[in-house]
């Protein structure tokens, strides 16, 4: 059956917790992730080495790796507030849990520092070279959006009104820029949670978190509807917070707190 898995965010036990668990009710599952797997937790560098070593597993791309992707390579799949600057997008992260990713990588502070008083490439490369090259082809070819006949993963958001899932509606013509951002920054608004969705299959979203929505305060679920699945449950962002593994084939729910116990179902 196939799993899809939330906002991971540096945050490796209840990952591992997550993927022990599974197999207790599956014994043949296939993991999806909806993307997000570096910043704010402590320890991105084994995220990525342990999803890296997960036989059947699908995986897409979310915002904080398109930055990270930027800082890496010097290009990012949507546009943001740094507007192609590397350098920007890096000061401007490390507020937002990239300072942890690098230093799970052995960046120091005075690495960093060079980087970003000097802003050249040589200053950033001895950044770069902590990444092992795996590491950084994971980051460099992470997809958008995965699709199945009956379902579909983006990390953001995809248009209310849009008949068809991503890989219809990209064919041909890939994405605008308006489309880029939508899919990997858009963020469902309270209201749309309750309006219909037109397209044709159920979408699974990470990305916002669950406590942010009116109503869902203090929730550490996904919120779940016929056409819907929003999946960031603030695994790293609250003691509280849980990462989720939501089964799409029997709509069953498993989750770990964010020291690595599981706590759905207890």
């Amino acid at each position: 059956m196939r799993w899809i898995i939330g906002d991971i965010h540096g945050m490796l036990r209840p990952l591992e917790a997550l993927i022990a668990a599974i197999p207790r009710f599956d014994a043949q599952p296939t993991y999806y992730f909806v993307g997000d797997y570096v910043n704010r937790g402590k320890e991105s560098k084994g995220v990525i080495e342990f999803i890296l070593s997960l036989p059947n597993a699908r995986f897409i791309r979310g915002n904080h790796d398109d930055v990270l992707d930027q800082v890496l390579h010097g290009t990012a799949y949507a546009d943001n507030a740094s507007h192609g600057n590397r350098f920007l997008a890096m000061q401007w992260f490390l507020d937002h849990g990239l300072l942890e990713t690098l230093q799970s990588y052995g960046a120091t502070m005075d690495m960093i520092g060079q980087a970003i008083i000097n802003r050249t490439p040589s200053s950033l490369q001895p950044i770069i070279d902590l990444f092992p090259p795996a590491h950084r082809q994971f980051i460099h070819s992470l997809p958008v959006f995965l699709e199945d006949d009956d379902l579909f993963l983006i990390h953001g958001k995809w248009p209310l009104k849009q008949k068809s899932g991503p890989a219809k509606a990209m064919k041909g013509f890939g994405a605008n820029d308006s489309m880029r951002q939508e899919i990997l920054w858009g963020r469902f608004t309270d209201a749309e949670l309750t309006k219909s969705q037109s397209w044709p299959k159920r979408g699974f979203f990470g990305h916002t978190p669950v406590p942010t929505y009116k109503g869902y305060e203090g929730t550490y679920k996904p919120i779940v509807s016929s056409k819907m699945v929003l999946l960031d449950t603030a695994a790293a962002l609250s003691p509280s917070g849980r990462l989720s593994a939501y089964c799409a084939d029997n709509d069953q729910l498993i989750q770990a707190d964010p020291q690595g116990r599981l706590a759905h179902p207890a």
